[in-house]
This record gives C-alpha cells, structure tokens and sequence, in this order.
C-alpha cells in the first residue's frame, strides 16, 4: 500500500512538473513572439522614417534657389526628422535585445554637423547618400519596403557601418 501510494505520489509531481514546462514553455514562445513583432515595428518605422528624411532632403535639393525662409523650414524638417530617427535607435537599445550602438549613431552625427561649416549642398547630398546606403541595406525586393528578416545582428551593422561613414564625411 504504502509502495503504492509512493508511486503515486511520483505520478502526480511529474504530472505537475510537465504542465509546469508546458506553460511556461507557452509564455516564453508568446513572448519571443511578441519581441519579434516588436522589433519588426521598429524596423518598419526606422524605414519610413529614413524614407521620410530622404524626401526632406529630395525638397531641399529641388529648391535649393527658393525662398530662403522656406529653405530653412526644410532644414529644421530635416534636424527633426534626424532627431527622430536617433530616438527610434535609443528605443531599440533600450527595447530590443542584441541591438547597441555604443558609438553613438548617423543621425545624431548628421543632425549635429553644422550645415554652415559643411556647406548646404555638400551636407546634403553626404547625408542623402548615406539615408540612401542604409535604405538598400534594409529594403527587400520582394515585400517592396523593409526586409521583414532582418535581424537584430544585421541592424547592428547596418547601423554601425552607417555611423562610421557619418563619421568619415562629418568629422
């Protein structure tokens, strides 16, 4: 009797222990879903955003000889969406695991260049060309925007290589 109910006893903690594991197996699986779907989000609005700030820059090129005031609105169009794009980069540090960027990041280095020193024409199509570079780096051919496959890892680098050609150009 008493081997009986030992052996019961055994039955039961394993029975307890395995829908322990498939629980928590379940939130963990939810989880990395949601992480992913996470960071799928982030990548789709650091795209759009770096599309955003190409057309910005297609505008300041296009009316390079307008008005002045109106010059200077697309410039300060242009400071903000930079400064939106290093803020979409600070939230994926803080967000999503596997993404850093110690070296700080390409916009913040653009966003700070004074355009005077530089010179309006040449800071744009440096900044222009490396929107464009980080853009084909992320696009996918077939879904026609961002590639939904990208990892974090090859975000790291996207990011880094873009940081070290802003410093090549700015600094």
């Amino acid at each position: 009797m008493r081997k009986q109910m030992r052996n019961q006893s055994i039955i039961w903690v394993i029975v307890v222990l395995v829908m322990f594991l498939i629980g928590t197996s379940v939130l963990l699986y939810q989880e990395h879903e949601a992480d992913k779907r996470a960071f799928q989000s982030l990548l789709n609005r650091v795209y759009m955003e770096v599309d955003n700030t190409l057309h910005t820059l297609s505008l300041i090129s296009e009316n390079s000889t307008a008005d002045d005031a109106y010059v200077e609105r697309l410039f300060i169009n242009l400071e903000v969406r930079l400064t939106n794009i290093t803020t979409l980069l600070e939230f994926a540090e803080l967000t999503v695991d596997d993404t850093d960027f110690p070296n700080s990041d390409f916009a913040r280095i653009a966003a700070y260049t004074s355009v005077e020193d530089y010179g309006e024409e040449a800071y744009v199509n440096r900044v222009q060309e490396l929107l464009t570079h980080i853009k084909e780096a992320m696009y996918s051919e077939e879904h026609n925007q961002e590639d939904p496959s990208l990892t974090p890892e090859a975000f790291n680098t996207i990011v880094e290589e873009a940081t070290n050609q802003a410093r090549e150009h700015f600094n």
